[in-house]
């Protein structure tokens, strides 16, 4: 279970999900988000990044995540993030230009995971990215189950809607079963496209 703890932390809309443990590249162009990455990027703070819904809300599930680089654009900003915890937005507050969200951090919830769906789930990963991009090579995958689910997430071509429903499970089992299930999917659509 999350520690009922709550804590405030500047709070960044974004139009993509950043997962735990891996570093992302985000992409921002509202005004709004920059006077909060401006001072996190002064004071060494973290920020809470949730994707933002169809109707300009925060995702409930979000990911704190903590700034690796920040180039600013004419038109916007690219961050190298570095994702840290899951975190359930309780709720949120306009400052000056920014947003301000109150959260408490979700841990990951105990549940042992089979070593057949670990490795069905590590041997599609590794297929997947090999079709998807060649020209990487050979990846390391995680050995973890949950930084395995998040880096299948965040890397495997998913919307952000997808990616979204995979944050929100509790589970790093339930987060990998379901990830086999789009990858077979996915691998399958790949499959037909080059044998044809």
């Amino acid at each position: 279970m999350g520690t009922r703890e709550t804590f405030t932390m500047p709070l960044v809309l974004i139009q993509q999900v950043v997962f735990p443990g891996i570093v992302s590249s985000v992409t921002l162009r509202t005004k709004g988000a920059s006077s909060s990455v401006r001072v996190a990027s002064i004071q060494d703070h973290s920020l809470l990044f949730a994707l933002e819904r169809h109707d300009h809300e925060p995702c409930t599930v979000a990911t704190t995540g903590r700034l690796i680089d920040v180039a600013e654009h004419h038109d916007s900003w690219q961050l190298q993030v570095a994702g840290i915890q899951r975190a359930h937005v309780l709720s949120y507050r306009h400052q000056g230009n920014g947003l301000i969200g109150q959260f408490r951090y979700v841990s990951e919830a105990e549940e042992s995971i089979p070593p057949l769906l670990m490795e069905e789930a590590w041997a599609l990963a590794s297929e997947l990215s090999a079709m998807v991009s060649p020209q990487r090579g050979h990846i390391g995958l995680p050995q973890t189950p949950a930084l395995l689910s998040y880096w299948i997430a965040a890397h495997v071509p998913l919307n952000a809607t997808t990616q979204q429903e995979l944050l929100e499970i509790p589970t790093s089992r339930g987060r990998l079963a379901k990830e086999i299930s789009l990858m077979r999917t996915l691998l399958d659509g790949l499959r037909t496209e080059h044998s044809s």
